[in-house]
């Protein structure tokens, strides 16, 4: 990706491993090569790298450019996964999307000459000669491919670059929140994934009255974390947002970053993810807003923080009317 006529690799983070430098070689018919720098590891299991030497040249790029993800999936069922191997040659393997998610892509091989396997990590998937996603793992078992999707992995990396995000995401200023917390259709919290720090930090506190002062942190301990709020009522409630509020959290660091929004009607079961997202060390709060769906819980899915090795949390999730 090229940015400020400066040049970065993109990067399953697993495939840096503990290391900080790597050898980069092109898949062109030159196979240039190049020298790359681990600048900073990003939740979804990406790596920014800054690149360097005769590879840089082919860096074209614009992290800027407009993505028109959706409209490709719409019309595209099958599409290349492309690899570069260690001499430079190109590999490509035809594959067919299987499933479709806010997060991520699956794909599924397409004859016995495009079997996926470990190593494959880093290959783009290419669909209608587009960039769709970055192949993140291959399920050892099926032989089906996991995708991040291109969007999402460009919408991750951009504030490291100082542009602003793309995604529904506003944000929103405490005054305005604590209006709409009067009527928070949060009711109790069902169940969570993480132990509590200390029964200071109960996970309750989540949802209690705003300025009441608490906070919840919990064990930062095998990600994803997620948090179940049952709805008000006895039957289904309409929502289109939700209100996170890290105000009051200390240190920062101990804020979620990457996170998901998903909703289900029913008692048990039937998750549907309605938007994902990343909380900003800078922000007291964000307005989550999506299409209005139906539901009778939210689960919030915290799939990374930023750094304190303590704990994870938040001081508040307000659910408002519409």
């Amino acid at each position: 990706m090229s940015r400020l006529n400066e040049c970065y690799a993109v990067t399953p983070a697993h495939v840096i491993g503990d290391g900080f430098f790597a050898t980069l070689v092109g898949g062109s018919s030159s196979r240039p090569r190049g020298e790359a720098d681990l600048l900073q590891r990003f939740g979804y299991d990406l790596a920014v790298l800054r690149v360097t030497g005769a590879i840089s040249d082919g860096c074209d790029f614009d992290l800027g450019a407009p993505s028109s993800l959706d409209r490709v999936l719409s019309t595209a069922g099958s599409g290349l996964i492309v690899s570069v191997n260690s001499d430079g040659s190109l590999s490509r393997r035809n594959v067919r999307v299987s499933d479709v998610g806010l997060l991520y892509l699956r794909v599924s091989p397409v004859g016995p000459e495009s079997q996926l396997f470990k190593g494959l990590s880093g290959s783009l998937l290419v669909l209608d000669d587009a960039p769709a996603g970055i192949l993140m793992s291959v399920d050892p078992q099926s032989g089906e491919g996991k995708v991040l999707r291109f969007d999402r992995a460009v919408e991750t990396v951009r504030p490291f670059f100082g542009m602003k995000t793309g995604s529904p995401i506003t944000t929103t200023v405490l005054p305005e929140v604590a209006d709409a917390s009067e009527d928070n259709l949060a009711a109790t919290v069902e169940r969570w994934s993480s132990p509590a720090l200390s029964a200071e930090y109960r996970v309750s506190n989540l949802i209690d009255e705003i300025g009441a002062g608490t906070v919840w942190l919990a064990a930062a301990q095998g990600f994803p974390i997620e948090v179940v709020v049952d709805l008000r009522g006895d039957g289904v409630q309409v929502v289109d947002r939700v209100v996170l509020i890290g105000d009051g959290v200390v240190p920062p660091e101990s804020l979620p970053r990457d996170f998901e929004l998903l909703v289900s009607s029913r008692e048990n079961g039937g998750w549907m993810p309605v938007v994902t997202g990343t909380y900003f060390t800078s922000d007291s709060s964000r307005e989550v807003a999506f299409a209005p769906v139906r539901a009778r819980k939210i689960m919030l899915r915290i799939y990374s923080h930023w750094g304190d090795e303590a704990g994870v949390g938040l001081a508040g999730l307000v659910i408002p009317v519409r």
